[in-house]
């Protein structure tokens, strides 16, 4: 019976109870990453996301479609940064809502 009991408190002391899934003050951002000549997507690049200081919160790598999805706060502005080999530097400003849920974003990089 304790071993059932502590299964059951684990995810609230990992943080993923109901307060997290229910935390509003996070958006998620989410999208592909193609090239922007011939629209194809643009694999194992790296999506990194900076708060208003310049201070980098998240990084994720795009999967095999060019897809790539991260979870952000709402606070401030967020700034996407892509640099990827034979491609220009990427760099976009977003200023996310409070409220919303997600954010779907194409980010169109440019070859060299």
């Amino acid at each position: 019976m304790k071993a059932a009991r502590m299964l059951f408190l684990l995810p609230f002391a990992a943080g993923i109870g109901p307060s997290a899934a229910q935390d509003t003050l996070h958006v998620q951002v989410h999208g592909v990453v193609v090239d922007a000549g011939s629209g194809l997507p643009v694999l194992e690049t790296l999506v990194e996301w900076y708060d208003a200081e310049g201070e980098r919160q998240a990084v994720n790598q795009t999967n095999n479609e060019g897809k790539y999805a991260f979870f952000v706060r709402t606070t401030g502005e967020v700034e996407l940064r892509v640099s990827e080999n034979g491609y220009e530097p990427f760099l976009h400003l977003m200023s996310v809502e409070p409220g919303e849920s997600a954010r779907e974003f194409t980010i169109r990089l440019v070859p060299k």
